[in-house]
């Protein structure tokens, strides 16, 4: 805790029908309360474990079934239409893109109805359903409103009725409009070497996919019914088996929860992250043995640490095999670029997500290596399309998805390991070249119009007067034209500095979670006006040519700028600023 910077932790661990707790630390900024295993904590995603087995609970109750579509409930569709089943949304496998703007409320009191959200705001479809995993709060949240419209109850209250009240989980709730955080709750935090400062709490309009309280004890619970469900045969056991993988080699999802393996056994585990709160659900009904752990602060790389600290001492240390070698391909016939497939395709957003979902592989004789977030690891090929990385414990998978290769792994958060999903990508969309190209599309024109320009004009000046030339018949007209153009550089230049460069920033920092404010607002007309603009340019750069303005140098300077104008056009609208979109 103290190498991590972990305030304070609650720990859960069942085996068998043997239940324990343990807490450290303290729950607040100043360390004077301290944390026991009746301490709610904010769990975040681990709720979506919650969603879903309030959802297996209400299909043996009869009132909606796994296969039913939901998708009448939302308006939007994006690339792919067709139904949507709760299967698909427990699975992740609906194929929403990712939205971020406008996900969250910086009070109770603003978060707004579940379906009133999920109606305006609910994410276009970028792939079709089935094809993939793409990890989705939005997808989870429509599970939730789903339930509300088969009980007519409030999610938070079908799930107390289905889940909490029968489990005895007291202390556990999910926070929705109108209600407080429980009292005596863990302090969301973030410290650093010793000192913690308080965090505001979070809040999300999907409050089902991430705004849940609980306890160790109360987990404890949960963890137990998992454990004895088939015993019990209890509707809970529907969230045991695998529901979907991209290759049957590797893990995949069960409802709700990540698949992954540890000492042989396979594991249903959940992370959750919010500012100030980390948290970690892993069970194994094989080895009849589960645990819960959460933190109101920390780095992330606890998670994964703590978590082979307690299978060490619950399961012994069993390493993993080193692979076995089959070679039957070239591995560089697999490096190049991979983006994660949990980004938008429809929004402002997608732009700079191509900077951070993103990982490199690079071969290297007989292996292929990973380069993702700074850390490299090597791997080796056991099968076809299929490489496991030196100690054998992470294995990736290659694959085709409508005439596209796909690379498919377990991304690791906080100790669970997420399904994802890759698209190899050309060159030309890797993020080194889309930062070069973004700037020189501004910084050419800019060069030519305010540096060489003038030192052509000039010379041509010179040369004229020289010569005893009359001034150009054409001078004011191309005078003009030259003036437009620089106005619609400089349009470009302002949008570019003013709106994509901050609106990134702002998503990096979490600042447009909360909606697109006023002061990116006022730039949001730029894209259309300079569009307009370069249509005449376009024009322009006909008349140039046919009544031969300026001299050859400054034509070919002018066509180069008009060229360059178009390519900013076709930025604006590849990336979703024209229209603009969020």
């Amino acid at each position: 805790m103290d190498q991590y910077n972990v305030p304070g932790l609650s720990l859960t661990i069942v085996q068998g029908d043997s239940a324990s707790t343990a807490s450290w630390g303290h729950a607040d900024a100043g360390g004077t309360i301290a944390v026991t295993a009746d301490t709610p904590f904010r769990i975040a995603s681990v709720a979506k474990v919650l969603v879903a087995a309030t959802v297996v609970t209400e299909v043996s109750r009869g009132t909606i079934s796994l296969e039913n579509d939901v998708s009448d409930l939302i308006p939007r569709v994006g690339r792919f239409s067709g139904p949507i089943t709760l299967h698909d949304l427990l699975t992740h496998t609906a194929g929403f893109d990712e939205r971020l703007i406008a996900y969250g409320a910086r009070s109770i009191d603003e978060m707004k109805p579940l379906g009133e959200y999920l109606v305006d705001r609910t994410p276009f479809r970028g792939w079709p359903v089935g094809e993939q995993i793409s990890y989705s709060n939005h997808g989870m949240a429509l599970a939730a409103l789903a339930i509300e419209r088969a009980r007519g109850q409030s999610f938070a209250e079908v799930a107390a009725l289905n889940v909490f009240k029968p489990l005895n989980m007291r202390s556990t709730g999910t926070l929705t409009r109108g209600h407080s955080v429980p009292p005596k709750s863990a302090v969301p935090l973030s410290c650093e070497e010793g000192k913690c400062e308080h965090v505001p709490h979070l809040f999300s309009h999907a409050y089902p996919a991430g705004l849940a309280f609980s306890t160790a004890r109360d987990m404890s619970r949960f963890v137990s019914a998992i454990l004895r469900a088939d015993e019990d045969e209890s509707p809970l056991a529907e969230l045991i088996p695998k529901r979907f993988t991209h290759d049957e080699r590797i893990p995949g999802m069960s409802y709700g929860f990540f698949n992954q393996y540890h000492n042989g056994f396979r594991f249903l585990a959940h992370t959750g992250s919010v500012p100030g709160y980390w948290s970690l659900l892993l069970i194994s009904p094989e080895a009849d043995l589960g645990f819960f752990f959460v933190a109101n602060s920390g780095g992330s790389q606890f998670g994964e640490r703590f978590r082979d600290e307690l299978l060490s001492a619950l399961l012994g240390d069993e390493p993993a095999s080193p692979p076995v070698p089959s070679i039957s391909e070239k591995p560089s016939m697999r490096s190049g670029i991979y983006e994660s497939t949990r980004y938008s395709h429809e929004t402002i957003e997608r732009f700079p997500q191509v900077f951070v979902n993103f990982i490199e592989l690079i071969a290297e004789a007989d292996t292929l290596k990973i380069v993702a977030g700074g850390t490299v690891t090597k791997y080796v090929q056991t099968g076809t399309a299929l490489y496991e990385n030196l100690d054998g414990s992470d294995t990736i998978a290659f694959g085709i998805r409508r005439g596209e290769l796909r690379l498919f792994r377990s991304s690791f958060v906080y100790g669970a390991g997420v399904p994802v999903s890759y698209e190899k990508r050309p060159w030309y969309r890797a993020p080194g070249f889309l930062n070069e190209y973004a700037s020189w599309l501004l910084a050419v024109p800019i060069l030519i119009l305010f540096l060489i320009w003038p030192l052509s004009a000039g010379v041509g000046l010179y040369l004229r007067k020289k010569r005893g030339d009359e001034k150009h018949p054409q001078a004011l007209i191309s005078g003009s034209v030259s003036a437009l153009t620089a106005i619609i550089v400089l349009l470009f230049a302002t949008f570019g500095l003013g709106f994509v460069g901050r609106s990134n920033r702002m998503l990096e920092s979490g600042e447009l979670f909360f909606g697109m404010p006023d002061t990116l607002m006022a730039f949001t007309w730029i894209p259309t006006v300079h569009t307009v603009l370069a249509v005449l340019m376009g024009a322009a750069f006909v008349l140039a040519w046919k009544y031969m303005w300026w001299d050859l140098p400054r034509r070919l300077l002018f066509s180069t700028v008009a060229v360059s104008l178009v390519l900013q056009v076709a930025f604006l609208v590849q990336w979703n600023y024209l229209p603009m979109s969020w």
